[in-house]
Formats: structure tokens, C-alpha cells, sequence
């Protein structure tokens, strides 16, 4: 979870705590005239009732977005065997195409965006290539090592690679101390 989910939903957490204790409370006989007469007094106070109502609502939305984002399945490529259904995440699928395409001299750095398209796998890869290396050869080996190694590890026809060069940077050295 992130920071700011973490922190919101502490917020709400606590919110709901002390809503929960108040209810306990008014039944069991409380009067809660300090809490009524606190709420009464933000009328008096526009800015700070409409700094917390805001807020509230703003928490609410959150964890209520947050939950409907959760809700939803990670895309994956689904093959059917004759044993059953095999489902292979699109961030396996992407750590595949790194793992292939980093094997191909000359390719410094990449970040693979894979999608499922009625027809098969696209795939968008950015690449960091080293200079004095042709880049349209190094773009075809790129789409040639990442369809065959999907088509044997995963089993799924690759629709279409699209190599994107971002950037010619020769290979970092190592430095001897």
C-alpha cells in the first residue's frame, strides 16, 4: 500500500472508531453534550466545518475509488489445455520480454508495455541501444529473439512488437580501484 492510501485509511479508521464508541456511548445513556455542542459550533466556524466536511467526503471518495481500482482483475494471456485454463500475467509476460531482449548485444536498457489484443500479444518496447550498432538491425533482432522466445515459453502468438530507441548511450565501464 502507499503512504497516502495508508494514511487515509487510518484517517477513516479512527474516524469510524470514534463514531462506533459515540453510538456504544448514546446507548448506553451517554448525553454527549460536549460532542453535540462541538458540532453545533461549526456552524459558527463555516471554514473549519467545511475544512472537515471536505475532507471527510474527499476520504471517502478515496477509499471508494481505491476499493473499485482493487475490485478489477490484472489482464493476463489465458490459454485452455485439455487439462484446464493456464493464465500468465501481463507482468510475467513483460519480465519475459526483458529477460530476452537483454540477451541481444548492443541493448543497454529496456522497459517492455505488453497488452491483449483480439489478435494476440502487442508489445511496445523502449530501448537504450549502445552506439556503432545499426539500429534497424538491432530493432528487427529485438522483434525476432522477443516473438520466438514468448512463442516458445508462453504459447501465445505475438500480434505485433513495436521498438521504440529512446536513447544511444555507450556501455558504462567498470571502474578498477
Amino acid at each position: 500500500m502507499k503512504w497516502l492510501e495508508r494514511l487515509v485509511v487510518l484517517l477513516v479508521s479512527v474516524l469510524l472508531l470514534a463514531c462506533g464508541i459515540g453510538v456504544f456511548a448514546f446507548t448506553l445513556g451517554w448525553q454527549g453534550r460536549s460532542l453535540f455542542a462541538w458540532l453545533v459550533s461549526l456552524q459558527d466556524t463555516q471554514v473549519e466545518g467545511a475544512v472537515l466536511g471536505a475532507a471527510l467526503l474527499l476520504a471517502g471518495l478515496y477509499l471508494l475509488a481505491s476499493l473499485a481500482k482493487n475490485g478489477r482483475e490484472e489482464p493476463s494471456v489465458v490459454q485452455e489445455t485439455e487439462l484446464g485454463q493456464i493464465q500468465i500475467s501481463l507482468k510475467a509476460v513483460a519480465n519475459l520480454v526483458q529477460k530476452a531482449a537483454k540477451e541481444i548485444p548492443g541493448i543497454r536498457d529496456l522497459t517492455p508495455v505488453v497488452k491483449v489484443v483480439p489478435e494476440g500479444l502487442e508489445i511496445r518496447v523502449v530501448v537504450q541501444v549502445v552506439p556503432e550498432q545499426s539500429i534497424p538491425t538491432l530493432a528487427a533482432q529485438v522483434q525476432s529473439k522477443i516473438r520466438d522466445y514468448l512463442g516458445e515459453i508462453v504459447g501465445c502468438p505475438v500480434h505485433r512488437i513495436m521498438v521504440e530507441v529512446r536513447d544511444v548511450r555507450p556501455e558504462s565501464k567498470a571502474k578498477i580501484e
